[in-house]
């Protein structure tokens, strides 16, 4: 099961569960159509360096929005706020002991809701980046 959503000033946004691993055929669609749509023209997203994460569809369309990408360093853990969001998200599936599709989905949107925009922005602060006002 993987949980692909994106941490801004504001808390979560567009969040996806889906049962395997992320790819492009994933990642393209969720960046193009709901992920872009949600940001300002001149907002930078910032990824770790996960290879589906450089699809050269995902980086037009982000582009084309007025948006710009940028990578983390290998292994940089520490400077990427949705590690944070994560380990807050992820005891609430943990918490439910749930095993099912389902209740997990259920379990992730409750720690999805938990994360709130001084979450967020606390995430983003501690991570070294400029939270804008």
């Amino acid at each position: 099961m993987t949980c692909l959503m994106g941490i801004t000033p504001t808390g979560v946004v567009e969040p996806l569960v889906f049962e395997g691993a992320l790819d492009g055929s994933i990642f393209v669609p969720w960046m193009r159509d709901r992920l872009v749509p949600q940001l300002a023209p001149g907002t930078t997203i910032v990824l770790d360096n996960l290879n589906v994460h450089k699809n050269a569809a995902a980086r037009q369309a982000v582009e084309a929005a007025g948006c710009r990408l940028l990578f983390l360093p290998a292994c940089s853990p520490d400077f990427n706020p949705i590690e944070l969001a994560n380990a807050k998200l992820n005891a609430y599936p943990r918490g439910a002991k749930a095993r099912a599709f389902d209740p997990l989905v259920d379990a992730i949107g409750e720690g999805r809701d938990r994360i709130t925009e001084e979450d967020a922005r606390a995430f983003v602060r501690h991570c070294g980046y400029e939270v804008p006002e």
